[in-house]
């Protein structure tokens, strides 16, 4: 892809430095060299933060603690999503996996999320599967499709979960903004989104450097806090966590209940009030009823099967807990004002 002189030169900016040698750690098992494969059109604020972690970690540190490179599936540069070039170190056929420690994938909202197989190949090798392995954003796609996660517990993107849990059902989502999971043969760390690349990158320096040193990191980053390992960071709308936790209660029921619906009466009865309070709560809170937001719930996850996977519609249809195709295409042309097949087309 050609880019501008301009373009190129504030890519290359993310270039390795050379000063940052590879540090040896495969017998203490701390993560130091790190190689991050980056996607087409990957997310620029999800690799600066992350990378901005470890090169921070040095300047307090006054020395190489960690290093990083920049890899690509083929080619010199990667454009990313705001348009700028990554000049990167070494392509997948390149890279010489006995001088790192962690491989992650870096995605973006803009990426596509269908198997790449040249890249499903390299996570496939032996040597790979030893490595720790991370993603940023929705790179886990990668790892998933390479059969990596088997059933680990992983952090994804809000808008990319639906298609995630039909595409890798045995995988387990949880509703945070990162992962750092110790797996039977190597460690697992994901991250759902740009600002939460930092948090896990933080959290993952805190294992090898301890708290106080990576509040040192903050202070210079200006971050606000450091997470604690595990802690939630929900990625529901800011407007959510103002809602009674009966009403976040009832549409988390919803949302984890679309193929098989449940009814009014089942919900009010899981959450443990009457049929009448959740009425109520969703007339006060949302100006809608309890049926509208299911359904509306259902039409969103749909676009996003539609836009973000393969399967057919009338998969979808019954995936959203529509009894025909006919009666989830006028659905969704009322909501949408579109067809279904009009989506697909024009993601």
């Amino acid at each position: 892809m050609a880019e501008t002189t301009s373009q190129q030169a504030a890519g290359s900016m993310l270039a390795t430095d050379t000063s940052l040698g590879p540090v040896t750690n495969k017998d203490t098992g701390e993560l130091r060299n790190f190689a991050f494969v980056l996607l087409e059109k990957f997310s620029m604020m999800a690799l600066t933060s992350a990378i901005d972690a470890l090169r921070t970690a040095n300047l307090l540190a006054e020395s190489e603690l960690f290093s990083y490179q920049l890899v690509s599936i083929e080619g010199t540069s990667i454009c990313g999503d705001l348009g700028f070039s990554a000049v990167v170190d070494a392509t997948l056929a390149e890279l010489n996996l006995a001088q790192i420690d962690a491989l992650v994938i870096c995605g973006g909202l803009r990426v596509d999320l269908q198997v790449e197989p040249v890249l499903t190949r390299f996570l496939r090798r032996p040597q790979v599967k030893t490595l720790a392995l991370g993603s940023l954003w929705n790179g886990v796609f990668a790892l998933a499709h390479a059969g990596l996660l088997d059933a680990a517990p992983c952090a994804v993107h809000r808008e990319n979960r639906a298609s995630f849990r039909e595409l890798f059902s045995k995988v387990e989502l949880k509703n945070r903004g990162y992962i750092l999971y110790d797996g039977p043969h190597n460690k697992l760390f994901t991250c759902a989104g740009g600002s939460s690349a930092l948090d896990m990158m933080l959290e993952l320096i805190v294992e090898s450097q301890g708290k106080h040193f990576v509040r040192g990191i903050c202070d210079i980053l200006t971050c606000d806090r450091i997470n604690d390992a595990g802690e939630p960071a929900f990625l529901h709308d800011a407007s959510e966590a103002q809602l009674p936790q009966n009403l976040k209660d009832v549409i988390a029921l919803m949302e984890n209940n679309m193929e098989e619906m449940l009814t009014p009466e089942e919900i009010a009865a899981l959450v443990g009030i009457t049929r009448r309070q959740v009425e109520r709560l969703f007339q006060r809170y949302l100006g809608s009823t309890p049926t509208r937001h299911y359904l509306e719930l259902r039409l969103k996850r749909s676009h996003q099967l539609l836009t973000q996977t393969q399967l057919s519609m009338s998969d979808i249809s019954l995936a959203c807990g529509f009894v025909s195709y006919p009666h989830f295409s006028k659905c969704y042309r009322q909501f949408f004002n579109k067809t279904p097949s009009s989506s697909r087309k024009q993601p």
